[in-house]
Formats: structure tokens, sequence, C-alpha cells
């Protein structure tokens, strides 16, 4: 049997990534919305389809920052670790704009009344949602194109930073869009289907972690500066 090349995007691990990640928040939407809801089925191909789409993509992205952070279950290999990265980053792009392109197909009164004015016209809360969707999408283009082959040595090791970095503004964006789609729906737990919680929800948790983590990593640095700073001053 050939061996794969170790820089393969597509490899046993990935799949891995794939089928738990997509398997995991498909999932969940045919749970919360066809079983424990009252979606009917002929609403799977797009309606929910999209739900599990838009999880995933931040599932992925929010993953893509937390390996080898938080997630350890690469670092025994560290080229393995880079491939998972790049795959969930690129992933997490793609099924982001695959959202995108679902949710325009959707997007009308009828699927979504609660964003729409009387006439027809999104209202506050739906363009405030939409811009601030539009916005991450852009944004992770920075990550995306950066992770290609060749980027790093091609626009230097400083501008690939700065590219990857974007990737946390996109996740800040990506939570004004949930908070704008779904606040109004996570106040009223006693509206969920089946008791389980929206999957705007769960998104923005997924996308607030890496934040946090981030914050929590510079804090810690600037904290062993300090110290090592105060020891050379005694």
């Amino acid at each position: 049997m050939r061996e794969l090349p170790a820089d393969r995007l597509w490899q046993p691990t990935t799949a891995r990534w794939f089928a738990v990640v997509v398997g995991g928040s498909l999932a969940y939407a045919v749970i919360r919305y066809h079983f424990a809801g009252d979606v009917p089925w002929h609403h799977f191909p797009l309606f929910i389809l999209n739900k599990a789409t838009s999880l995933a993509a931040v599932l992925f992205v929010a993953s893509s920052y937390l390996i080898g952070k938080v997630i350890r279950w690469h670092d025994h290999d560290k080229a393995l670790r880079l491939v998972v990265i790049k795959f969930c980053g690129l992933m997490g792009f793609f099924l982001a704009a695959g959202h995108a392109f679902f949710s325009l197909c959707l997007l009308s009164p009828a699927y979504y009344a609660k964003y729409f004015d009387d006439g027809g016209r999104l209202n506050l809360q739906g363009e405030i949602a939409m811009s601030a969707g539009v916005v991450a999408l852009f944004l992770l283009l920075s990550p995306a194109i950066t992770t290609l082959p060749g980027m790093p040595r091609a626009i230097g090791g400083w501008r690939w930073k700065r590219g990857q970095r974007l990737g946390y503004v996109a996740l800040a964006f990506v939570i004004v869009h949930l908070v704008a789609l779904g606040l109004k729906g996570w106040l009223a737990p006693q509206g969920w289907h089946g008791g389980i919680p929206p999957i705007s929800l769960v998104a923005v948790i997924a996308a607030l972690v890496p934040l946090l983590v981030k914050r929590k990593l510079e804090h810690d640095k600037e904290e062993r500066g300090n110290a090592r700073a105060e020891e050379e001053d005694e």
C-alpha cells in the first residue's frame, strides 16, 4: 500500500475529524429540529443541512485555533498536528461559504419571519446578523488563503501570522452574527425543542472558547514577563 504524503490534507486522521464534526453537527440538527421539534422532513435537504453546516463551520474554525493549545491529541506528531490545523481552518472556511450560499437560498419571510418587517424587508436584527456574517466570511478569507502551500514563504512570517490572527476577529464577528440571530431564543429556554439548546447557542460558545483561550495565554505570558523583570531587578 502506497504511503500518503505527510502534508496531504485528506488522510485518515482528518477524515475522522470530518466524520465526527460534520456527523455530530448533522445529528444534533436532526434530533433537535426533526425528532424533538416539529420541522417536516422535506426541509432536511436545505434548511436542516444549513443548520448543521453552520455549526460544523464554527466548530472547525474554533478547533483550528485550539489544536496545540487546548486540544493535545496530536502533540506526538508535529507534522500531523499542522496538517489537522490546516484542514480544520480550510474546512471551516468552505463550510462557512456553503452556509452563506444556503442561507441566501432560504432568506425569505417564509423561513425567517422574525428577521423581516411587515413590508418584507430585513429588520434591524436581520440586517445586523447578515452584515456581521458577511464580514466574518470576508475575514476568514485571510487565514484560508495564507494556509495554502507556499504562502508563509511567499509573504513572510510576520504577514503570515497577521493573516492567521484575523481568524480571531472573524470569530468575534461570528459571535455578533449569532447573538443577533438567536439571543431572544436563548433567553426563552421554555421554547427550546425538547429542552435542547439552539444550534446558534452551541455555536456561539464554540466561537467564544478560542478567544478566551487566547486572552488567557496572553495574560499568562504577560505574567511570566513581569515575573522575570522583577527577578532581574532584585
